[in-house]
């Protein structure tokens, strides 16, 4: 409690002794209901007796797992959060930092790693710009701003590589190898990238920068969605759902560009992201200056959007 109370200290300033005990105070206050919420849950959790000797965390778990799918308000804050999680992978992100060295030699730039150098390079700024935007502009509004030019960047992206007359063909020669005594052509300059190979560069440094302010840091706020006595059990769901996004994505790319071609697997990702725009626009409510109380409230009848656009829960209850 000591260590609790200097850090709210450090946070809150000097002079502010009463603010600190009153955050001190509500905090003990909601871990002493969790505490009792759940022992009340616990009497009803049907374990054998065999296993609940042997194994009581598993007493626990059920209960977790009743509380996060049978509580109305956990089961949409656990949706919310799955959306999110799946939508921040299925947008194709990831298929760009892992094969964006792929991509950039296959459109004909000599160097391919200098560009992909540049979007990671663009990644971060704009994730750092993130952390301090998310607060001010709210996890709903910065989605809801951000996705749309991502889909334009997709589109763009999408568009520039039908003029591009590129194969994605991986297949190599199996012929043995043959000894030649006529001498190698002399090097000639690498040519300059086409335009629809630049538009294609601008496009996906205009897609990573939407992302990183969006979708690739708002997801990750999704343990303020559960109460605290299923936070840690929603958050391992939702972060499952991100790696098995990743996994699909990752495994799925370099077949697409070979089956559909590049412009139909990025016009693809256009589609995955225009949904999640819609189900940002429908399901998410604005949680930005809101407490964990206050949150659960927003999902405790309903998913919030609707009460949220006239405003905030705390200017209700005033």
């Amino acid at each position: 409690m000591e260590k609790a109370r200097m850090v709210l200290a450090k946070v809150y300033g000097s002079g502010s002794y009463a603010i600190v005990e009153s955050v001190l105070r509500a905090v003990d206050r909601e871990i002493m209901e969790e505490n009792e919420a759940t022992n009340e849950r616990n009497r009803h959790v049907v374990v054998p007796p065999r296993y609940a000797y042997t194994f009581p965390w598993l007493t626990h778990l059920r209960s977790g797992w009743n509380e996060l799918f049978r509580i109305g308000s956990n089961r949409r804050a656990l949706t919310i959060a799955c959306l999110l999680q799946g939508l921040q992978q299925l947008c194709g992100f990831n298929s760009l930092m892992y094969f964006s060295a792929t991509i950039f030699s296959l459109i004909g730039f000599s160097s391919p790693t200098t560009p992909a150098l540049s979007i990671a390079l663009t990644n971060f700024t704009f994730t750092l710009l993130a952390l301090l935007l998310i607060d001010r502009i709210g996890r709903r509004l910065i989605l809801l701003l951000s996705i749309p030019i991502m889909i334009l960047a997709l589109t763009l992206c999408a568009t520039s590589f039908s003029y591009l007359p590129i194969s994605t063909s991986t297949s190599t020669s199996t012929s043995s190898p043959s000894v030649s005594t006529t001498p190698p052509p002399s090097p000639s300059p690498s040519p300059s990238p086409s335009l629809p190979a630049l538009l294609i560069l601008l496009a996906m440094t205009l897609y990573v920068s939407a992302y990183a302010l969006g979708l690739g840091t708002v997801p990750w706020q999704q343990s303020e969605l559960f109460p605290l006595s299923v936070r840690s059990l929603g958050s391992g769901l939702a972060t499952g759902t991100n790696w098995a996004g990743n996994f699909i994505v990752g495994l799925s790319f370099l077949p697409m560009m070979e089956w559909l071609a590049p412009a139909w697997t990025f016009a693809t990702y256009a589609v995955v992201c225009a949904a999640g725009w819609l189900c940002v626009w429908r399901f998410y409510p604005e949680t930005k200056g809101l407490g964990l109380e206050e949150v659960g409230g927003l999902l405790r009848d309903g998913w919030g959007v609707g009460r949220e656009r006239g405003g905030s829960v705390g200017r209700r209850r005033g």
